[in-house]
């Protein structure tokens, strides 16, 4: 009988293959930064579908478009803040335009480019909703926390943001 070289099991395998990246606390790190936004955005999800029949895409939308310079904001821009598709954004935009929250326009300076502004309908929406996305945000990201965690978490995450390689 002939012995037979050891072979390693997946799980050695995949620790040895991760362990040549990321060390015991980085592979934390990064499992509970997935693990927090991955609860993060099916709380949201779900409360601002069951209070007020609004996906999370819906109000980040109309979030964004408040927030831009003069109210109306480029759909690929917008698509960038949500972190869709361009083609996911312009079908929101359109289903938005639908429902009356937003009206969409051809950009005065670049016709090859489409606009979304807020509607009165929009804004109202927004408002109704917030309370219940700011809420759940404070509950799942910093009740646990104090002052100086939430501020220490805020620096670390821009250190991040600003060391990440931008994309085109």
């Amino acid at each position: 009988m002939s012995a037979r070289p050891s072979r390693r099991t997946g799980p050695e395998e995949a620790r040895e293959v991760m362990r040549a990246f990321l060390s015991d606390d980085e592979e934390r790190a990064w499992h509970g930064l997935v693990e927090a936004q991955e609860s993060l955005t099916r709380a949201l999800d779900a409360r601002l579908d069951a209070e007020h029949r609004m996906p999370l895409s819906t109000i980040e939308a109309l979030i964004e478009i408040a927030h831009a310079e003069d109210g109306t904001i480029s759909v690929s821009d917008l698509a960038h803040r949500v972190r869709l598709s361009p083609s996911q954004t312009s079908r929101l935009a359109i289903a938005l335009e639908r429902e009356g929250l937003v009206e969409r326009r051809r950009d005065p300076v670049d016709s090859r480019s489409t606009r979304v502004a807020a509607t009165d309908a929009g804004r109202e929406r927004l408002l109704e909703a917030a309370p219940t996305y700011l809420s759940t945000i404070r509950a799942h990201l910093f009740e646990g926390l104090g002052q100086r965690d939430i501020k220490q978490l805020a620096r670390i995450l821009r250190r991040i943001a600003d060391a990440a390689p931008r994309s085109a």
